[in-house]
């Protein structure tokens, strides 16, 4: 395995290139660190923002206690996501399953089941979330919405999975996101304090 520091443009660097899966676990688990794996990159991730760690703070908060009484499970950006098809880990911001969560592995750290994914957007991550790992994300069978929200002001984004298996961009209305696979939605108001 090939070890480099490679900057790509949105502050993520490639640390390890060559890279197993099985490196790429050891690694995590060794380093108490998390990156994500890219068919053989190891990338590092960068830190976010207080803004950004207050709205992801703010959805896990305002979805958590609906997700559980449905019977739904939610998981926060340390739950790594498994995406087979392009051989990839990446780190959501916020996950949820409905129903039952599955698993590639038997520690529980790798799911590949995800029925909702949010990411909320930053300055060097936006590009990269809204492009490529929004196409790997597509790659995942169970998933039916995507969201992205502004870290700094009251903006979202919904796509979800139509009938035919395509990708609809759908309208924000009231400032209210309707994440209509789990039942359940978010007030923009909610989310961005005024006084932010």
């Amino acid at each position: 395995m090939n070890t480099s520091t490679t900057f790509l443009t949105d502050e993520r660097r490639i640390i390890r290139t060559g890279a197993s899966v099985a490196d790429y676990l050891a690694l995590e688990e060794m380093d108490n660190e998390k990156y994500e794996f890219h068919n053989g990159e190891v990338v590092s991730m960068p830190g976010g923002t207080s803004e950004h760690s207050d709205c992801i703070a703010t959805l896990t908060a305002l979805l958590y206690f609906v997700m559980r009484a449905q019977g739904n499970r939610l998981f926060t950006s340390d739950m790594r996501v498994n995406i087979p098809t392009y051989n990839r880990f990446v780190y959501p911001d916020v996950s949820i399953v409905r129903g039952e969560p599955t698993f590639a592995d038997a520690k529980r750290t790798q799911l590949l089941n995800p029925t909702v994914i949010i990411e909320v957007l930053s300055e060097s991550t936006a590009d990269y979330d809204r492009s490529e790992k929004f196409e790997y994300y597509r790659s995942l069978a169970s998933l039916e919405e995507i969201a992205f929200f502004a870290q700094d002001r009251p903006h979202a984004e919904l796509f979800r999975k139509n009938t035919n298996g395509r990708w609809e961009l759908i309208e924000i209305e009231n400032g209210t996101v309707e994440f209509a696979s789990v039942q359940a939605t978010v007030s923009l108001a909610e989310i961005y304090p005024s006084n932010r």
